[in-house]
């Protein structure tokens, strides 16, 4: 039986040679567009169209990121019944002493481990996490909620880069919700290889008040371009203190037999428990763990360095950009298991500098945030599709027949209650209990392709948290 680790630990062929990726061309094909399956998942009615051209006739002034805030978090335990913890910790960078050899990822990987552990409503733990960190949470201000993959996905049409994506839309009080949706809630990265999983199991550590966690999940909260932005996405570690800008820090070289010994452990262990529940009833909530300041949250990826080439940025940095992350592990091994080269930065600058690479790209993907929100809220069934089929036409469709809800109605009538004062922390004091609830950029960390010198390749934004980022289809952001 082969075994789901519900991890979106996924990735995408290498790009190389494009910088820090700035102003791609309108429009750049860059690999066979993904087959949606429109038997399973028909298409609405047709509302709008969208051409990423379109977008540059009325740009929006301001399209800059700014006062970003950690909200809440939440981590997904490793049990069959779907599991989350709050606020959760990310775990932490625990790196060896001296190099290990470990094994090569196997089992399957699920895209979206949000919606492989609770199918029928994604985004509710992420609304349950919000709502316990701030029982006075102003939802009336919040003008989008979405995840890392999806917009990371409107990023790259934005930017004039060809990848096709699904997303469905839906208006719960003020707040338009993007919902990340794929085939299947069960649908599995293909053809993985490397050390994606082995290597954070043997260099990070879930500390005991998260034991059994198997993903942690962040939302924070920013403006971007006139909107109150909510925006989950999947954390891959902690700094106890986080590294100075542009500080680059090597793998340790000083034997530790115990740390061989976890590493060996670690890499070797599977977990079959991890399964996605295909009908849930209840949600369990434990209480657990502690926040982490955004400031030291990592990324991290694992690349071959047979080839001596350093990966390439211009893929990490949209990735980076949206999650407001400034620290990034990129660890090279030998091919067969084995991590010399680990380097650990602060690339604070470098986004940066990425980001006035690509104003213009970014202005568009203002803009048809802001044109996106603004016929959600005006359409009159709330439920939306947002669709992409791999070229450059971007549709929003209503969604065919009653549609999907992103939220069950008792929390849809939480959610447009929580303002200030009005809604009050659920639970009887303990630190568990049930909601029923009436039924994050995959990450790129796999060698997922064995021809990664591909220069046309162009990472797919679809982990959330994460990862097929492409968070993450092949990528999340």
């Amino acid at each position: 039986m082969a075994t789901f680790l519900g991890s979106s630990r996924g990735g995408f062929a290498l790009r190389r040679g494009r910088g820090r990726g700035g102003r791609a061309p309108f429009f750049t094909t860059t690999r066979k567009p993904m087959e949606p399956d429109l038997e399973k998942h028909p298409l609405g009615d047709l509302i709008k169209e969208f051409h990423s051209s379109d977008l540059s006739s009325k740009l929006i002034d301001l399209a800059e990121i700014s006062d970003c805030q950690y909200v809440a978090s939440y981590n997904w335990l490793n049990d069959e019944v779907p599991t989350i913890v709050i606020p959760g910790k990310p775990p932490q960078w625990t790196p060896l002493h001296a190099p290990q050899r470990l094994k090569e990822d196997s089992g399957q990987y699920f895209r979206d481990p949000n919606a492989a552990k609770y199918p029928d409503y994604p985004m509710a733990p992420v609304v349950h996490a919000v709502v316990e960190a701030d029982p006075e949470f102003d939802a009336a201000s919040t003008d989008l909620f979405a995840c890392g993959s999806t917009l990371g996905n409107l990023l790259r049409f934005a930017r004039g880069i060809d990848k096709a994506f699904r997303f469905n839309v839906e208006v719960v009080g003020e707040t338009v919700f993007f919902i990340r949706k794929e085939n299947h809630p069960k649908e599995v990265i293909k053809d993985i290889r490397g050390f994606g999983h082995t290597f954070p199991e043997a260099y990070t550590t879930w500390e005991h008040s998260v034991e059994g966690s198997e993903t942690h999940q962040r939302i924070v909260r920013y403006e971007f371009g006139g909107l109150d932005c909510l925006v989950r996405f999947e954390s891959d570690g902690y700094f106890r203190e986080a590294p100075a800008v542009n500080h680059t820090a090597p793998a340790k070289t000083t034997v530790n037999q115990d740390d061989l010994l976890h590493a060996f452990q670690s890499a070797a262990i599977s977990h079959p428990s991890n399964t996605a529940i295909s009908k849930p009833d209840a949600l369990k909530i434990k209480h657990g763990g502690s926040a982490v300041p955004q400031q030291c949250i990592f990324d991290l990826k694992t690349r071959s360095g047979r080839r001596k080439r350093d990966i390439d940025m211009s893929d990490i940095y949209p990735a980076l950009w949206i999650k407001q992350i400034s620290n990034f592990i990129v660890a090279y091994h030998d091919g067969s298991g084995l991590f010399e080269d680990i380097r650990v930065q602060n690339v604070k600058n470098d986004v940066q500098a990425w980001a006035g690479d690509n104003r213009d790209g970014i202005r568009r993907f203002a803009t048809l945030l802001d044109r996106i929100v603004d016929i959600a809220r005006s359409n009159a069934s709330k439920l939306l599709e947002v669709c992409c089929f791999g070229t450059d036409r971007l549709e929003i469709r209503n969604q065919y027949e009653d549609g999907v809800h992103a939220l069950p109605a008792d929390l849809v009538d939480r959610w447009k209650k929580t303002k200030m004062g009005v809604v009050s922390a659920q639970g009887d004091g303990s630190d568990e209990f049930e909601h029923g609830d009436g039924g994050i950029g995959v990450d790129d960390r796999y060698d997922l392709d064995t021809n990664s010198d591909d220069s046309s390749s162009e990472p797919d934004y679809t982990a959330c948290s994460a990862h097929d980022c492409g968070y993450c289809g092949k990528c999340t952001y």
